[in-house]
């Protein structure tokens, strides 16, 4: 009687151990994974803004016609944007490039969808 009791006195101190180590292994996974994605949309935040800088001095049909280039997705325009893949492009009156947003919007201040 005394072998079975200890017996599982053990098996439960080990798979108490077990999921205490599951939860640790996850709560440190998904720190990594935040942090990945909060870095991701840091750098996405600094290409959205400096990549009109960049095509200053480009005419929209270039700009297009690079984005274009790498993606297989159809061009098309709405509601002031021309979008390519999955890249919104916002053109002035004069066809320079002003801002480029991505096809979701979490945030206030993306111009595509600013109407």
């Amino acid at each position: 009687m005394k072998i079975a009791i200890f017996v599982l006195i053990i098996l439960l101190v080990g798979t108490n151990a077990f999921w205490f180590y599951q939860a640790l292994d996850s709560g440190i996974t998904a720190a990594y994974r935040d942090d990945s994605i909060d870095k991701l949309q840091e750098t996405q935040a600094q290409l959205m803004a400096a990549i009109p800088k960049l095509a200053a001095s480009q005419e929209k049909a270039e700009i297009v016609a690079a984005f274009e280039s790498v993606t297989d997705q159809e061009t098309y325009e709405k509601e002031g944007c021309t979008w390519v893949g999955w890249v919104g492009l916002k053109f002035g009156d004069d066809d320079r490039l002003l801002a480029v947003s991505p096809s979701w919007s979490y945030q206030q201040g993306v111009p595509c969808f600013d109407n």
